[in-house]
């Protein structure tokens, strides 16, 4: 049978990207322990949701090897009438679970074959068992496997849009999805602490330091910048600060538009940092806490890979100074980590420390020595930084979906009876080399399933936009927090707040608190270097989609702790899924006279109507508005406003998308004249479970 359609179609090498993601994240699962944590009971849910969200949208020929699929095709386990390699695996089930009745074959047990053996290869670490409509069958479960004698079984459901059996064909079902996109995004760049002692000591007498700090700041290459600021906080008031951006000067403080001094591509400051006072009022300088830029900017972008905090900010910063060197690393991947390496390039250097900070306590993991001659190229391998974190009772696990400290100790060192650090100030240029040559290396594996339809969106939250409460002390508070709602059809990435705290000893006794949604993610001693919190979705009850959410912060003592009133900020990472698969069935494929549509629509980033390109010539003038009355009548109606659904609205005035589409989209409408009507909903359940 001939079929014809419209597809918005994407670049092919992020649909591998799904693949790949979601089979890793399968088979590098650990499953040697014999008792589960709530953290991997979680984990399990998960995974049982992600296989589920992939068998409904991902397509066969994605996850079958063609040559099976040509021996399926021989075999008659796929039947061209009804079927193409295109279809989601679910898609292909629930057709051949309606038309079962209708022809001699014996189409369930087809699909018994199609998601047997899916599930057989991609789910080898655990036990398994998918029921449709509440039947099973030994193809749908682990070979010798009884989820009855399990002792935590993960279970996920979904209702599958289904076909009522023996119905006589009524019309069209369609499927759309974007090629690309144009999108307004707000990011946040943290800028790191990097310290040094103020002063160094050469032949009897005490010099001030000079701290140099150069950092990059990468855009994409297509970013077109609306606005801009960026506030460079000092350690000390007794410090002399400059800085230049791209070639521009800035002093420290708040500048409240810098849009001009940036560009596409790569941005460069360079902070220098010294002193006048005496050793005496001025112990260390460099960066201090609240140092951030913002930016917003619209961009096609949509890899992944690009917007990744491991990526941001594993690059290391090019440091310079005369003292042992403190360099703060707040880091965070939104997954769970499977190794930590670094890769240091080191001139004047004789020691390497690296430590896990942890609440007001540092924990050293590494320690190396190297020669201060000449350009030093030291590798920190993930067994030793594994082998460091076990030996103070830490795991990696412990670094997973929420954000953790790393300090690169250069000639310094954490002294647990004053408790803080010391710098080796014998006089000596000392350099970390950066721009790309020294790095943090992370391997994750993610929590949240991105496919070559997923388009990351943000939400950013200003300094006018945190609250702050309880007890205070001049500028400091007890107590700061937001509120922020997502979409209801986003895909939570994660939360990250940069924020600026203040201290009043070195040996706090006070206690920290942070949540979400009253689910706590950090509850111990008070971190005086603090200026990250980021975190992923760890359980349902945090980062919910199409509902308000709260973060809450909170010191147990202001006295000693307290956040600085108006100066931190957050963003809130997203997806969202520019894919409508295959819907109900419909009388008519498309408005009379037309091959295709030019929409008329509004996306939020301004209150300009837009036009959008779908299918072929005849192009009829339509508006989301007509697509919206007429998507119980047309294929074509309901797969595009399924698809604005799924971009954040419906395109029409009052409720616009969150994306603005290319001057083209393609569109892909299948006609399926064999397929029944939709009466009946069909519901797919996966249990997951670990073996032995």
């Amino acid at each position: 049978m001939r079929k014809r359609g419209f597809v918005f179609t994407l670049d092919a090498l992020l649909s591998l990207l799904l693949v790949t993601i979601f089979v890793t994240s399968i088979l590098v699962v650990d499953n040697s322990s014999a008792v589960y944590s709530t953290y991997t009971r979680n984990q399990e849910k998960y995974i049982a949701e992600d296989t589920l969200k992939t068998l409904r949208t991902v397509s066969l020929n994605e996850l079958v090897p063609q040559s099976v699929l040509n021996e399926w095709g021989e075999k008659g386990v796929l039947v061209d009438e009804l079927v193409t390699e295109t279809m989601p695996p679910l898609e292909i089930a629930a057709t051949y679970w309606a038309t079962d009745p209708l022809y001699p074959e014996d189409l369930k047990h087809n699909a018994e074959i199609i998601l047997g053996y899916i599930l057989n290869n991609t789910l080898k670490e655990y036990n398994y068992e998918l029921l449709i409509n509440n039947y099973t069958s030994p193809y749908l479960r682990k070979v010798r496997s009884n989820y009855t004698k399990a002792r935590d079984v993960s279970v996920s459901t979904l209702m599958l849009s289904g076909y009522a059996y023996n119905q006589t064909p009524r019309g069209y079902m369609a499927r759309a999805y974007l090629t690309k996109a144009i999108f307004k995004r707000s990011d946040i760049f943290g800028i790191q602490r990097v310290l040094a002692r103020c002063h160094y000591s050469y032949g009897g007498y005490v010099y001030s330091n000079t701290l140099k700090v150069e950092s990059h700041f990468r855009l994409p290459t297509d970013a077109s910048i609306e606005n801009a600021d960026i506030r460079l906080v000092e350690r000390t008031e007794r410090q002399t600060s400059t800085f230049d951006l791209n070639g521009h000067s800035l002093g420290a403080g708040y500048h409240s538009d810098v849009s001009g001094y940036l560009e596409p591509g790569d941005n460069v400051l360079t902070a220098t940092f010294t002193t006048e006072y005496s050793p005496y009022y001025c112990y260390e300088l460099g960066y201090g806490s609240g140092s951030m830029m913002y930016v917003k900017y619209t961009t096609r972008s949509t890899d992944t890979a690009f917007f990744d905090p491991a990526r941001r900010y594993g690059e290391l910063y090019d440091v310079q100074s005369y003292t042992g060197i403190y360099y703060l690393n707040a880091l965070f991947v939104p997954g769970n980590v499977t190794s930590i390496s670094l890769h240091l390039v080191t001139k004047g250097v004789l020691d390497i420390r690296i430590y896990y900070a942890y609440g007001a306590n540092y924990y050293e993991l590494v320690h190396k020595r190297v020669s201060p001659s000449g350009v030093v190229e030291t590798d920190i391998t993930g067994q030793e930084i594994e082998a460091g974190l076990s030996s103070h009772g830490f795991t990696l696990e412990d670094l997973s979906q929420r954000y953790f400290n790393l300090v690169i100790a250069l000639d310094s060192w954490w002294d647990s009876d004053s408790r803080h650090f010391i710098y080796d100030t014998e006089y000596r240029l000392r350099r970390l080399y950066g721009s790309g040559q020294s790095y943090i290396d992370i391997d994750y594996i993610p929590t949240t399933v991105t496919t070559r339809y997923s388009i990351p969106l943000s939400i950013f939250k200003d300094y006018d936009d945190i609250q702050y409460g309880g007890d205070s002390e001049g500028n400091r508070y007890q107590k700061m927090s937001f509120s922020y709602y997502l979409p209801p059809n986003a895909d939570p990435w994660y939360v990250d707040v940069w924020t600026a705290i203040q201290f009043t000893t070195f040996t706090p006794t006070s206690y920290t608190t942070i949540s979400d949604n009253g689910q706590k993610i950090y509850d111990y001693y008070s971190d005086i270097y603090m200026i990250r919190v980021a975190y992923s979705r760890q359980n349902e009850r945090m980062m919910v989609p199409g509902q308000t959410n709260k973060y809450v912060a909170k010191s147990s003592d202001v006295s000693q702790y307290g956040f600085r009133y108006g100066e931190s900020r957050a963003i809130i990472n997203y997806f969202i899924q520019a894919y409508a698969g295959y819907g109900d069935v419909f009388p008519k494929l498309i408005r009379d006279g037309c091959g295709g549509y030019n929409v008329t629509y509004y996306w939020i980033g301004d209150s300009s109507p837009h036009n959008i390109l779908a299918g072929d010539d005849p192009y009829c003038s339509v508006t989301a508005q007509d697509l919206l009355n007429g998507r119980n009548t047309y294929a074509v109606d309901d797969a595009i406003m399924r698809l604005f659904n799924k971009l954040g609205g419906d395109g029409t005035a009052h409720n616009p998308i969150l994306v603005k589409l290319p001057s083209t989209v393609n569109i892909e409408v299948a006609s399926m004249g064999n397929i029944p009507g939709l009466f009946e909903p069909i519901q797919i359940t996966l249990r997951v479970w670990r073996g032995d």
